[in-house]
């Protein structure tokens, strides 16, 4: 047996099979993600448009100090000065991808696992401008657990929000990075967001978690705590901007302003982040004067955003190969039925020229 399957694997290698060479051949005929996207030359510069647009910029979550960015952006007046009266609104980014297919928004910032899911369901939505360069969920655990690397997790109790969306996306992706499989563990729990209070409380041992904010609130609350990136082991796509094929066909220019705007803000937020917390008091409810907790959810924010700090050609770049990886993660975990053309999934051509971006 051992010498069929030898003779076998040589005649696959030197092409003497039929359909040997299929698998490569089809391979080759597979577009790269990104890369089928076409946008038109720029149109007239801002400051020959007389009235803003108003434009709808759709956020997941809640206003919180995560946002700086944007909020910079239109404190700054970067909307305005490219034409565009922005207004903000918040939600389930789920619902924001459904605005977006009808085309009763142009614009949402959703995390790129979501827009792979869309595109399966053959929602005409692509992905312009990558804002977290990193994918910013994580497990956390306090120190005293001993939790420093995946395989740390093997016997012990992990809380997870549920068994949906980006967070439980991106701990299937770790386990998999790791070799692991839920049985190595000592149990998965839900817990939705409430890691702080689950794991302060010792009904879990570790929690899967946004790394930028929870690891805080549970460092304030009750531990010193190690943290473990999923970006470490598995670069799937983060959250970044959305818009829909018809707002690229019909008015590309108002999407190359959005992301233009949209880079202005993440570069000052990174360089300022005082400033940027500053003014994301106009915004978030409630966020006071200072408070050390939300400066530090900034700051770790900003690490995720920081293209030149993380080794990206620039700001707001997507990695074809995050795509093809996150496309493999929802295939494993049985999300997806068969692979993708992310193609038109995505696009680096709106992103500023270097010179302007720097």
């Amino acid at each position: 047996m051992g010498r069929l399957r030898l003779m076998f694997t040589l005649l696959l290698m030197l092409g003497l099979l039929p359909g040997a060479g299929i698998a490569s051949a089809q391979e080759e005929e597979t577009p790269e993600p990104c890369s089928a996207v076409e946008i038109p030359d720029a149109a007239a510069p801002p400051t020959q448009r007389a009235a803003l647009r108003p434009i709808t910029l759709f956020m997941g979550f809640i206003p919180n100090v995560q946002f700086a960015p944007l909020y910079v952006a239109a404190e700054k007046g970067y909307f305005a000065e490219e034409g565009i009266d922005i207004r903000f609104e918040y939600g389930d980014e789920n619902i924001g991808l459904e605005l977006l297919a009808a085309d009763e928004l142009q614009f949402a910032v959703v995390s790129g696992e979501q827009v792979v899911l869309a595109r399966a369901r053959e929602m005409p939505v692509v992905y312009i401008f990558e804002w977290f360069q990193q994918f910013a969920v994580g497990v956390v655990a306090p120190v005293a657990q001993g939790i420093v690397e995946p395989e740390d997790m093997a016997g012990h109790v992990i809380g997870i929000p549920g068994r949906y969306g980006a967070s439980w996306i991106g701990f299937s992706a770790l386990l998999n990075a790791a070799g692991m499989a839920e049985g190595d563990l000592g149990g998965i729990e839900p817990i939705g967001f409430a890691a702080t209070e689950a794991i302060c409380a010792g009904r879990v041992d570790g929690a899967v978690v946004y790394i930028s904010n929870e690891p805080e609130q549970i460092r304030a609350a009750c531990s010193e705590v190690d943290v473990i990136p999923v970006a470490a082991y598995a670069d799937l796509v983060a959250n970044g901007l959305v818009t829909n094929e018809r707002t690229l066909a019909e008015a590309p220019d108002l999407a190359r302003r959005m992301v233009r705007a949209m880079a202005r803000g993440v570069a000052d937020a990174i360089s300022d982040a005082e400033t940027a917390y500053a003014l994301s008091r106009v915004y978030v409810e409630n966020l006071a004067e200072d408070d050390p907790v939300q400066m530090k959810v900034l700051e770790n924010s900003i690490a995720l955003w920081d293209a030149e700090a993380l080794g990206y050609p620039q700001p707001g770049y997507t990695d074809p190969a995050s795509w093809t990886l996150t496309m493999t993660t929802l295939l494993d975990m049985g999300l997806i039925d068969a692979p993708l053309d992310l193609s038109g999934a995505c696009t680096n051509a709106l992103l500023p020229p270097l010179d302007e971006a720097e």
